[in-house]
């Protein structure tokens, strides 16, 4: 079943994401296990693909300390993606603690333009 690949690629790769390589591998480990168990290592090979087509696309999550008009989130989008090379789609997120600005994430780069981060590093060069 073409969409069950579908789901257990998914699955995967969000159970992977932002993990350390040591704890990747123990889920790996005990994917294939019950995959083994469950008799659908034959979906192996299509869930391998899933997988490589989530890898290839990169998402990039723009949190922002307030709600913005688009032309404005367009204006921040188009400023970051020389930055943070070739980003298919933006999840927006609103995060009232980080004062203004904002900050951009995707998995192996930080670009942190809050002022949070602005006044905490003044107050670090004052003590």
């Amino acid at each position: 079943m073409e969409n069950e690949a579908k789901i257990f690629g998914k699955a995967l790769a969000a159970a992977l994401e932002g993990k350390e390589e040591e704890r990747q591998k123990e889920i790996v480990r005990n994917f294939l296990q019950v995959a083994v168990a469950k008799k659908k290592e034959h979906l192996l090979p299509k869930i391998l693909k899933e997988m490589e087509a989530i890898s290839k696309e990169k998402e990039a999550v723009l949190i922002l300390a307030r709600d913005m008009g688009e032309e404005e989130v367009e204006a921040i989008k188009s400023r970051l993606k020389p930055e943070l090379g070739k980003v298919d789609k933006f999840k927006i997120q609103i995060d009232k603690s980080i004062i203004g600005g904002f900050k951009a994430k995707t998995n192996n780069v930080l670009i942190d333009s809050s002022i949070k981060t602005l006044i905490g590093s003044i107050r670090k060069k004052l003590v």
